[in-house]
Parts: structure tokens; sequence; C-alpha cells
């Protein structure tokens, strides 16, 4: 449904009026994904406008697409607002447009669709692996759950209001001892070969971020896009399936059975960084009123007692 626009005070009003009275562009709003997210229509063709802080985070996007061969093929790429000029900046943003591509989210509930998105992130690895353009520098896996770690120990209180302390340091104990497990591989060497090799992780390969449409699948957001071991984005596409096949856990060992030292990937999947941020996520959305704090416990209750199972089954195979 395309939205017609007249004067207006909001952000996106205005942010419309600039495109078209005064930098020329008629770019129609069809719907607000998210704050600074448009689906839009452009020379006939829909596209996502997407709006940056951080002007760097969007240029080593245009950059590195650029450089990337495969891209038409696996993924979503920036497009030029005019010939050669791929931002404009107005309303504390720098601006991009992107290719729009037309499917349906991948569902971690379905077989056909995380077989898939083990393919196209392969694909991307293999295909981005030698390009040199600048990265942003970004933290280690490890030190991000280090951060995420800490933030859930301020969560603690709750717990105690709710009289379930327990579940907080069983939790926080097993998140201490796999993190130190994973933590103790020498990731320095690993990570000082990947810079050298110029190895690109997606870095957010949740399933809202493969677009599938018949027999085709593309990535999309490369907002994290980094260099480093391709093994990180395993572990965390392994994390993201593990809640729908812990009770067939030796069906998730299969769909990475090519990943490279299948033991230190097992041993980063066990760590529970993916509950913790579900917890945190929820959790925030508890402290604004928009979800029930006891609803939300109750959910990572559910969660962790699955997780549990799946922890004594993986750590049997890594004896």
């Amino acid at each position: 449904m395309k939205v017609e626009h007249t004067e207006g005070d909001s952000y996106t009003d205005r942010l419309f009026q600039w495109l078209l009275r005064e930098e020329k562009l008629p770019i129609r709003l069809e719907k607000v994904i998210k704050p600074k997210v448009y689906k839009v229509q452009y020379n006939g063709q829909p596209m996502i406008l997407k709006g940056y802080r951080r002007a760097q985070t969007l240029e080593q996007q245009i950059r590195f697409f650029q450089d990337w061969n495969y891209a038409s093929i696996a993924a979503a790429r920036p497009l030029p607002f005019q010939d050669n000029i791929y931002t404009k900046s107005k309303l504390g943003c720098t601006w991009g447009l992107f290719e729009w591509v037309q499917g349906k989210h991948a569902d971690f509930d379905n077989h056909y669709d995380r077989e898939k998105a083990v393919q196209v992130l392969h694909q991307f690895h293999r295909t981005t692996k030698g390009i040199a353009t600048l990265a942003i520098p970004r933290d280690p896996l490890y030190i991000k759950w280090e951060r995420r770690l800490e933030q859930f120990e301020e969560t603690q209180d709750v717990f105690s209001d709710y009289r379930k302390r327990s579940i907080y340091q069983e939790i926080r104990l097993s998140m201490i001892i796999q993190l130190e497990r994973f933590s103790n591989h020498p990731w320095g060497e690993i990570e000082e070969k990947a810079w050298e090799n110029n190895e690109w992780l997606h870095g957010d390969v949740a399933h809202h971020n493969f677009i599938i449409n018949n027999n085709e699948i593309k990535l999309i957001d490369f907002d994290l896009l980094h260099t480093g071991p391709h093994l990180y984005d395993h572990i965390q596409l392994g994390q993201r399936f593990l809640p729908y096949l812990e009770n067939q856990r030796s069906l998730l060992l299969q769909y990475f059975k090519h990943t490279p030292d299948p033991d230190i990937w097992l041993k980063g999947v066990l760590v529970p960084a993916d509950i913790l941020r579900e917890w945190l996520y929820g959790y925030r959305r508890c402290v604004r009123g928009e979800v029930s704090l006891s609803k939300h416990i109750k959910k990572l209750e559910k969660a962790w007692e699955s997780r549990r199972k799946f922890v004594r089954y993986a750590e049997h195979m890594l004896r």
C-alpha cells in the first residue's frame, strides 16, 4: 500500500519531503519496517531505505559489495540514489538504498530452511574470503559473551524477588564454565590468521536475515559485517538452530559436519549466550511494561530445562 505524504512534523514526513523537494528524488514510502528502515518505491522498483547514525557502517558495506563478485547471487546489495552516489545525509543519519528481496524470512523450525541457511552462509564465506576492504573492528565472540554475562548478572535481583534465585545461579554457573572452556582455545592466533586472510563474517545470522523465495535464498542486513574466523558465524547459526533441535541433537551436528574443528564449534554452541540474549531482550520489554515479568521468567525456565538435556548429550560427545 502506498502512503501519500503532506506537510508534517514527524521524522518520517520530514525525511520524505526532503528527499522529494531538496534532493529531487521521487522516493515514495510504502511501509515503515522499523525506526529508520523503510520499504520504498523508487524508479518503479521496491527498495529498502535505511538510516545509519554511524556513516562508517554504511560506507563499509558499499565498499565491500563493490568488491564482492557474487553479491547479486547471495545477498541484498546497496543501490545508488543517482549515478555512483550511494549515500545522502539528513536528520542526523546517513541514508542508503538496498535491494528489496522478495520472499519470506527463514523458519529455523523447518529442515529445508535450515539447510538453505547453512548453504548460503558457506557461499558467503567462500566467495568473500580475500576481499581487502578495510573492516570496522569488532570484539571477538567470547568478549561479546562476557559482556552479556555481566548484563545478566545485573538482573539477579529480579530472580530474588520472584524466588527464582536457583535458576539464576544455575544458568550463571553454566555460562561461566562453558565460556571459560571456549575462551581457553588459542583464539588470538586464529583471529590473526583470519584477519590476514580477510575472512568475512556476517555477524547476525538470525532467521530474519535469511530471505527465501522458492529455491533461492539471500542474506540481508550486513550492519555487523566484519573480519574474523568463519567459525564464529557457524557457532551463532548453531545456537539459532538449537531451540528447534534440542530433541533431535544428532541432526544439529549434521548441518555443521563440514565445519572446521567441530569440537570447538560444539563448545561454542554449548555456551548459553543465546539463552541470556533472549532473557535480556525480554527483560527490557518487561521494564517498558510490554510483557509480564513472571511469564518471561517461566519462558526462561522452560528454555533452560530443554537446554540442560542438550548440554548433557553434548558433553558426553566431547569426552
